[in-house]
């Protein structure tokens, strides 16, 4: 293991001074509002690993916490790459089912029953309901009333509080407000005569053992002396409450995140309780790394005309590389076959299929896409289930599929591709009612929508085609009308091609004219200045 100084001299060299200052700060207390491609998890990794060589932490007093197994895995493969062994690394669920499982241990309790399938404990619930006279529940009302039923456990709400939200935000419930109420009570009841905790409970179950158990909240807080949080613009209220008792009045912290990539509010998630921690704990320390090292100039130009009003400017660290397209087809196998040729024609040993990705709002408007790369003969993968917390407990049905290595283009939801990056990426479907999708109706869910789109675009690295279909071929579209957010998207692609296009005519005798002036007045100030006089122009 190298030692601080070796640490210092070479594990911070090449970083910008505000990743520098985020991994050395000695302020207890830090959120790092992070772009896209900023380095975000990499900094988080180096801070743990620079705090735990300087001496200031024990390996086994570190907590990180982020929301999928994939990201706790490579969290734990960095810190292993540097000789940082120990740390627990996982998700918001993982640690919840660790605290919760040694107290029913402790106190010979019996073993904690984890229902992995909410829709399972739903059906039940359905069951219930109906034969109590409260509400027929129809099958195809069931994944309805299992979202709204998760959305209000992540909110921390039961059954009454969940009424008063609907109401206050207008929210749009599948039933109404009063019986999606009795069906959030009348389902958490259910859990518990059966003993048995989907993931929210177990993360509501660990928030009150930490709440209402000194002796937990004490032991907790003595082993993990510092929390980390990679991603937090993914947090929920349920998990920041469970941040909130973990961490207690002065904890020592470190969150690193990027607003504009919150993009899981069926999850409950808002990017607003990034600016919550700061106002939780007032003497945060707040910095921002705004310099994307993943995207060409031009990417980052064209995706930055997404961003929320207001947010500081990205700075590009790469070359403008080539200008992003987009295009408009009649129909969506048209699309499919110019996006399979788009793909083929960057195609070559330095650009294997796995460098490329075509991205989409939903899992539907990937179906085509994939007959077309199938019918060329082009490799592709879909990539599997995102944002699960499933897939970090070691659950049968929760498992996911391990991303094969295999040389294949990657189809993927805008949602599933979210902390991934690849050379070229086409995203497609970029029509209104699909990009914003036609569900998202409030201007929450709008903006949501736009950060959704603004997260497909910053995926590129080097090459970006945005398409969409008119939809003639689709009974079900008379003709389909393309994306509010493709008119400031195309506002940035003409600015760029204006500014790279070739002077023709006067325009070019007048640059020329120019830059003769120029050289002039910079020969007339050096003779002046008694310098050797240059050569006439």
């Amino acid at each position: 293991m190298s030692d601080a100084a070796t640490f210092g001299a070479e594990r911070l060299l090449g970083l910008t001074p505000e990743q520098r200052e985020a991994v050395t700060s000695n302020a207890r207390r830090l959120v790092v509002r992070a772009t896209a491609g900023s380095g975000k998890t990499h900094v988080l990794t180096l801070r743990i690993e620079r705090r735990v060589l300087d001496g200031e932490l024990a390996p086994d007093q570190v907590l990180a916490m982020t929301f999928t197994r994939k990201a706790g895995d490579e969290l734990r493969r960095r810190l292993w790459r540097a000789g940082v062994r120990d740390v627990a690394a996982g998700t918001f669920h993982r640690a919840a089912l660790s605290l919760v499982s040694r107290y029913r241990e402790d106190h010979h309790l019996r073993p904690l029953a984890l229902e992995p399938h909410r829709r399972r404990l739903v059906s039940a619930l359905a069951t219930q309901v109906r034969e109590a006279g409260v509400v027929d529940l129809e099958e195809w009302q069931l994944p309805r009333v299992e979202l709204e039923i998760g959305w209000a456990l992540s909110q921390g709400l039961g059954g009454a509080g969940y009424a008063k939200a609907v109401r206050r935000t207008r929210r749009e419930a599948p039933l109404a407000p009063a019986i999606t109420a009795e069906l959030i009570d009348r389902y958490v009841g259910l859990c518990r005569s059966r003993g048995a905790l989907d993931f929210d409970l177990l993360l509501a179950e660990a928030v009150a053992l930490l709440r209402d158990e000194p002796d937990v909240r004490a032991a907790f807080r003595h082993r993990y002396r510092a929390l980390f949080v990679d991603e937090t613009q993914d947090m929920n209220p349920l998990q920041f409450s469970l941040l909130r008792q973990m961490a207690g009045d002065d904890p020592d912290l470190f969150c690193v995140g990027d607003p504009n990539q919150s993009i899981y509010g069926f999850n409950g998630a808002s990017p607003s309780l990034m600016r919550e921690i700061v106002e939780t704990w007032p003497d945060t320390v707040v910095l921002d790394l705004t310099r994307n090292h993943r995207s060409t100039a031009h990417i980052v130009a064209v995706a930055s005309t997404l961003l929320e009003p207001g947010v500081r400017t990205i700075e590009p660290a790469k070359d403008d590389g080539e200008v992003p397209v987009v295009r408009a087809f009649d129909t969506d196998e048209a699309e499919a076959r110019a996006v399979v040729a788009w793909l083929v024609a960057r195609h070559h040993a330095q650009s294997p299929w796995r460098s490329m990705a075509v991205l989409a709002r939903t899992n539907a408007q990937l179906e085509v896409v994939g007959a077309a790369l199938e019918a060329a003969g082009v490799p592709f993968e879909r990539r599997g289930p995102e944002h699960s917390p499933a897939s970090d407990l070691g659950t049968e049905g929760g498992r996911r599929p391990d991303e094969s290595e295999r040389d294949a283009v990657a189809l993927s939801t805008i949602h599933r591709a979210k902390g991934l990056e690849f050379a070229h990426v086409a995203t497609v479907g970029w029509t209104e009612g699909q990009l914003p999708h036609y569900g998202a109706t409030t201007p929450t869910q709008l903006e949501e929508e736009r950060r959704l789109a603004y997260v497909a675009l910053s995926r590129a690295e080097s090459s970006l085609l945005v398409t969409w279909s008119r939809g003639r071929n689709d009974p079900r579209f008379a003709d389909r009308s393309p994306s509010r957010f493709l008119t400031p998207v195309e506002e940035a692609i003409a600015d760029i091609a204006a500014r790279e296009a070739p002077l023709e005519g006067e325009a070019r005798r007048a640059r020329l004219r120019a830059i003769r002036a120029e050289l002039e007045e910079s020969v007339r100030r050096l003779e002046e200045a008694g310098g050797a006089p240059g050569p006439r122009v």
